[in-house]
């Protein structure tokens, strides 16, 4: 007898920033009796996230065989090869997924509908191939899906994958693209990075814009007050299900993300002790690496602050490991006034009332976060759109700065950093941030009201669609 729930089977990217929201979404859907929820990862994150999962009984996981093996998920490595990452998963998962979704259905727990990752392009063919709809969570902001579908204009104006190479600074910084919809025009320097790269990557990325026609719904980890003219564009080109579903962290009261690596909660008691809107917290993702010296130079900036500091230094931050001499004498020094961790419990920090400012790599469950809880950043993004959220961080929304170069562009100077923390933290003008950053934060929360918020009810309009669809098909 086969089952009579809504069966969603959802498949995120292997990356610590893609999973959180998925697994926001996947709890919410589990609240719902008229549903079952299926997780897949890659056997290798399947086997690392069974180990820190004891809490989601209501979701069922699943692997499939990928011959990356990543137990923390994507890293720095393979960001510095995304198109044979990309190239291998096309190859590789699709088989798997469909063994498992026919081995569910003879079961009897058929599946209904696949919620995918923007970027697992792959699965909207193998929905088709069982003839059910394809669900796309987009994990970062509606311009940024703007840009994603705007590809064959950048290629054919050279913007993107440019046919003479990487452009130079100068003309990075002067180049303004003002044709992308939905968009207030943007440097050439704040075009997402990713969109540069070899053959490989170029025509995998080609090849996945068109596909987002093809899904019956789009939920944008995003809300429609912080950015409507984007969400106007997309829902007039795809219409009425491309949809505001964030902030998606808001929808799970557990206040925690997912995590694939052990939190440090001593650091709560530490802020504990911190005077209210002082503490400056500096994280950068699960991905991003900064050289030996520009460790130094952060490290010196921090303690020429003088700011109480919450630092995360991840085991591999540094490439290379960081100097064991200056660094134990900077821990000595800077023992009253900062704490040091190799991963925080980020949702509790960015709530804690001595939260000051945010010293972030950009990606956007961390600004979201920010936002969402009235925290003004310091934007220093490192790949991916980091650099397109940080130009909307400082230019479009304005609750924050950003330093003259990203991680990879060269080293930023203490001086630099210094001048940063103060002009957030100290200025006329970081208290204006502060202001409008606290506006976004009521905003932010309103979309995600259980009466009439917007990102809300269009999440509960759309389960309603997926129940009336397995209606109709049987």
């Amino acid at each position: 007898m086969a089952s009579t729930k809504v069966h969603v089977l959802a498949v995120p990217v292997a990356a610590q920033g893609h999973i959180s929201p998925m697994i926001h979404l996947c709890k919410f859907i589990a609240q719902d009796p008229s549903f079952t929820i299926s997780v897949v990862n890659i056997d290798s994150l399947h086997d690392e996230f069974i180990k820190h999962w004891a809490a989601l009984e209501e979701i069922r996981l699943h692997s499939i065989p990928f011959s990356w093996k990543v137990p923390r998920g994507v890293d720095a490595h393979v960001v510095r090869n995304l198109g044979d990452w990309f190239a291998a998963a096309a190859r590789e998962l699709p088989g798997g997924l469909e063994d498992l979704i026919r081995k569910l259905g003879e079961e009897g727990d058929p599946v209904s509908c696949i919620v995918s990752d923007y970027f697992c392009d792959w699965t909207q063919d193998v929905a088709d191939v069982f003839g059910i709809p394809r669900v796309i969570l987009w994990p970062g902001t509606a311009a940024w899906t703007s840009l994603e579908y705007h590809i064959p204009e950048l290629l054919e104006k050279d913007h993107i994958f440019p046919s003479r190479g990487r452009a130079s600074a100068d003309e990075a910084n002067s180049v303004i693209i003002d044709y992308v919809r939905g968009v207030k025009p943007l440097r050439l320097a704040d075009v997402p990075t990713y969109l540069q790269g070899d053959e490989v990557w170029k025509e995998i990325c080609i090849k996945r814009s068109p596909v987002v026609k093809r899904a019956r719904w789009v939920l944008v980890n995003s809300f429609y007050d912080l950015e409507a003219p984007s969400f106007d564009f997309m829902a007039s080109e795809l219409g009425p299900r491309f949809i505001p579903a964030g902030p998606l962290f808001l929808l799970d009261n557990s206040r925690k993300n997912v995590v694939l690596r052990p939190e440090n909660e001593d650091c709560l008691h530490w802020m504990d002790a911190q005077e209210r809107g002082s503490v400056l917290y500096i994280s950068f993702g699960s991905i991003a690496v900064l050289s030996v010296e520009q460790f130094e130079e952060l490290a010196g900036a921090l303690e020429a602050s003088k700011k109480p500091f919450l630092w995360v230094i991840r085991p591999e931050l540094v490439v290379g490991g960081h100097s064991n001499e200056s660094y134990n004498g900077f821990c000595e020094r800077t023992k009253n006034q900062g704490f040091i961790v190799s991963w925080a419990p980020q949702l509790r920090v960015l709530a804690h009332p001595s939260m000051g400012a945010f010293l972030t790599h950009c990606g956007w469950n961390s600004v979201q976060e920010s936002i969402a809880n009235g925290i003004p950043m310091l934007g220093w993004p490192y790949g991916g759109e980091q650099n397109t959220n940080c130009k909307f961080i400082v230019e479009d929304w304005k609750i924050g700065v950003r330093f003259s170069k990203t991680v990879v562009q060269g080293l930023i100077e203490r001086g630099e950093i210094e001048a940063g923390i103060r002009k957030v933290m100290d200025s006329e003008e970081g208290k204006k941030m502060k202001e409008r950053v606290e506006n976004l934060k009521i905003l932010a929360r309103k979309a995600m009201d259980k009466e009439n918020g917007k990102s809300f009810r269009g999440l509960q309009g759309w389960l309603e669609d997926l129940k009336v669809m397995k209606l109709v098909r049987e």
